[in-house]
């Protein structure tokens, strides 16, 4: 009696395991790589999408522990490092070493430097954050929030879909001094 053949045999299946020994990470490696970095995919599909992405950005830079287990001087359990600079540091507050300025850092909030980038820019950014803020951080619908923002009824969803959308695309961990890159290129140059 035969037995019903189901898939490669073990030889075949030992024999492919190591042809595949040498670059055992590369395929696996390469689609990851395809799929984080490629700009298509991590634009918001729609409206409902771009709302759930602001709102996990946002969501995301919340630590997750306020307190250590120690006590403070006062008495009170002692705050974490993350914590006392989430609530006390500034919004455009980076991993840069303090007195120095760098390059290139990495902000520790960067939905928050975004935020406060668009709110201190020209009046189209500035509406465009507050609209993504009462999405946000009011969690208010996007139609109702760009109404609040003065949008007519009638555009009141397009105009709050073009915000949030214009605002994920400007939302970077990176924080790079040009300045200093210009000068740093003219002292070589």
């Amino acid at each position: 009696m035969s037995r019903a053949y189901r898939g490669i045999s073990e030889p075949q299946a030992n024999a492919e395991a190591l042809a595949r020994r040498d670059t055992p990470y590369t395929v696996a490696s390469e689609i990851s790589f395809q799929v984080k970095w490629d700009m298509h995919r991590r634009e918001p599909e729609d409206l409902r999408e771009a709302v759930f992405m602001a709102r996990k950005a946002y969501s995301d830079e919340v630590p997750d522990k306020l307190h250590e287990n120690a006590l403070a001087d006062d008495g009170t359990p002692r705050m974490t490092a993350k914590a006392q600079g989430y609530i006390f540091g500034g919004h455009t507050s980076s991993d840069g070493k303090a007195g120095e300025v760098e390059m290139v850092s990495y902000f520790h909030t960067p939905f928050r430097a975004t935020l406060e980038r668009m709110q201190h820019g020209v009046e189209a950014q500035r509406k465009r954050a507050a609209i993504v803020s009462h999405i946000t951080i009011g969690s208010q619908p996007p139609g109702e929030a760009a109404m609040v923002e003065g949008v007519p009824s009638w555009a009141a969803k397009v105009v709050a879909e073009d915000a949030l959308r214009t605002f994920l695309r400007g939302m970077s961990d990176m924080k790079v001094h040009a300045r200093r890159s210009q000068e740093a290129a003219q002292a070589v140059g």
